[in-house]
């Protein structure tokens, strides 16, 4: 039997909201994170995750365009979109990569997510 080609969609076809969906998830993040570095075997993607999570996960991240995938003998290959991103995004993916946790100091800002957007309570002013 052989092996199922995966539909890849056409970029033009897809949105920034879906891409930066896809992105959101902190597994998928990591997994563009290690794409990034470049191709890799689909058993070679390390994560403490059950494979039928991880094969979710790559789903999602191919649907919005992201990765690709492509089978040699019996062995699947996945790789990141990256220049076609980059025609389609314009220096999306290299500001995504470059953010690292939100909690960290890093080149997306400093401090952590409620120094930035605050504390969510309201604050009083001292009476005079």
């Amino acid at each position: 039997m052989a092996p199922r080609e995966q539909a890849h969609p056409q970029l033009d076809e897809v949105e920034l909201v879906t891409v930066l969906a896809a992105m959101a998830e902190p597994t998928r993040l990591r997994i563009v994170r290690m794409l990034a570095e470049g191709e890799r075997a689909w058993r070679d993607l390390d994560l403490p995750i059950a494979q039928s999570t991880l094969s979710h996960h790559l789903k999602i991240l191919r649907r919005a365009g992201l990765v690709q995938s492509r089978t040699e003998g019996t062995r699947c290959f996945v790789s990141l979109r990256g220049a076609e991103l980059e025609n389609r995004f314009p220096g999306l993916l290299e500001t995504v990569l470059a953010c690292r946790d939100t909690v960290r100091q890093d080149a997306c800002g400093s401090g952590t997510p409620s120094d930035r957007l605050g504390s969510g309570r309201a604050e009083t002013v001292p009476q005079e």
